[in-house]
């Protein structure tokens, strides 16, 4: 391995290669499409990195690591541990997945697996340091979620995987709210972890807030009245994806110790009317971080919910709760034909 490991991050001792690893000892590192030679000469590398990373990065809920150059078949054929007709996807829109940390059950023990794109592995052992950098961010990042995927465990056990939700709007809330504290913690966490993230969170946040409006516009116009799951599930989707992708944002920030008034970004929230939920979306996150790991309820968590909430119905409907868990809406927005 030609790079060298730069473990830059948010409270990070300078003597953390002295510490001992959290990298589990019995992990195992599957490959997919790798001859022999080549699967062990890479295997080394990452057994480095992991148990490198595992020094400032608590990884110790690792299930293991697969490393596939058929990432897509690599995420669908994932042993999850579990009955489940949910098909991991790569993200595909506004940024191309390239690495995931699925929850798996194992022997009814909440572990996390990562699966990393082969061509983004290969980087580890490459020789140009810049692209070692953000591969080794990459997968400092996924190590992130192990972490975060452990504590929420720990503070609530048996939910993850296991829970069940009362009605759709209930899990279209949770899916928005998993989303963004997950980002926001796995990005402060690996912080600037061999390469600064930052101005590419930043681009991809600005493409999502100048788009969302187009989009939502465009999402109400299609829809013609009747069943209005599909189009609160749209509206769930995107404002959720913008607050996801600026708690990517400001968990890097945080993260890296800046504020977004150092960036470009601060001029475009300063005449848009995002620019309060974009404040208070990194004052929950803030806050829940603050206790993390040690969380006795989900009151912070309930925040950023409250807040995808608050957006649909400031932008485009009111909201009316039965007491049976249905829901009824009243569109107001301009492009509404319904």
């Amino acid at each position: 391995m030609d790079g060298d490991i730069v473990l830059a991050q948010e409270g990070t001792a300078h003597d953390w290669r002295a510490k001992p690893s959290t990298c589990p000892e019995n992990f195992t590192i599957n490959f997919r499409g790798y001859d022999q030679p080549a699967a062990e000469s890479l295997g080394a590398n990452l057994g480095q990195v992991f148990g490198d990373l595992g020094r400032v990065i608590d990884i110790s809920n690792l299930d293991g690591v697969t490393v596939a150059y058929d990432y897509d078949q690599a995420l669908a054929e994932l042993d999850r541990g579990y009955e489940t007709s949910y098909v991991l996807e790569r993200t595909k829109d506004v940024a191309i997945g390239v690495a995931m940390t699925p929850s798996v059950l194992r022997n009814d023990k909440l572990k996390s697996h990562i699966v990393l794109l082969g061509n983004v592995a290969d980087l580890i052992a490459g020789n140009d340091g810049g692209t070692f950098g953000m591969a080794l961010h990459t997968i400092a990042h996924e190590c992130a979620h192990v972490e975060t995927t452990a504590a929420w465990d720990k503070c609530f056990p048996g939910e993850l995987l296991r829970a069940r939700f009362p009605n759709l709007f209930a899990a279209w809330r949770w899916d928005v709210m998993s989303a963004c504290w997950e980002e926001y913690a796995a990005c402060r966490i690996a912080g600037a972890i061999g390469h600064d993230p930052v101005p590419g969170y930043e681009e991809t946040f600005l493409k999502v807030l100048s788009e969302i409006d187009d989009k939502v516009a465009d999402t109400v116009s299609g829809f013609e009245g009747g069943n209005a799951d599909p189009l609160v599930a749209s509206l769930f989707g995107a404002f959720g994806n913008l607050m996801k992708f600026a708690c990517y944002l400001q968990g890097a920030l945080r993260g890296t110790g800046r504020g977004r008034d150092e960036l470009g970004v601060a001029d475009a929230l300063s005449s848009s009317w995002f620019s309060p939920y974009f404040d208070r979306l990194d004052e929950a996150c803030a806050k829940i971080f603050d206790e993390f790991g040690s969380w006795s309820d989900k009151s912070g968590f309930d925040v950023i919910g409250d807040i995808v909430v608050e957006l649909i119905e400031s932008k485009v409907a009111h909201i009316w709760h039965r007491e049976d868990g249905s829901y009824f809406i009243r569109i107001h927005h301009p492009r509404c034909r319904a």
